[in-house]
């Protein structure tokens, strides 16, 4: 039996959360959510995850501010990230890339599959 791909999904909306989850649990991921960075940041310690779909803007920390956090811990550090963003600031994708996130995705303008087919790349898989 195949073992699972964990993913945590980091988000504050409530719908994009959950069209991420429905969808990435469908295509056999192991899925954890959290509504804001620093929820997202203790449950990434606590399950280890092969994988982290974050938001940028979310009350108590956000996503920038979580993944600088990641970075500190050589463990989690290497944990592939894909950041999501409604807005088109060019500052967010300059941040990110300096961060070291691996996909900038671009809120309604790539697919719930199109997110997938990226998350399964970052992680090797092929399906």
């Amino acid at each position: 039996m195949q073992v699972k791909s964990k993913i945590i999904l980091v988000d504050d909306s409530d719908q994009k959360r959950a069209t991420y989850s429905d969808k990435f649990k469908s295509e056999g991921f192991e899925v954890f959510e959290a509504v804001d960075g620093k929820k997202g940041l203790e449950l990434i310690k606590e399950k280890k995850p092969d994988l982290i779909f974050t938001g940028i803007d979310m009350p108590e920390m956000d996503g920038f501010t979580m993944i600088r956090e990641l970075k500190k811990d050589p463990e989690l550090a290497k944990i592939p990230i894909m950041i999501s963003s409604h807005l088109n600031r060019e500052k967010d994708q300059l941040t990110a890339k300096g961060l070291g996130v691996q996909e900038f995705i671009y809120y309604g303008f790539v697919t719930v599959n199109e997110v997938v087919k990226k998350a399964r790349n970052l992680l090797g898989e092929r399906k």
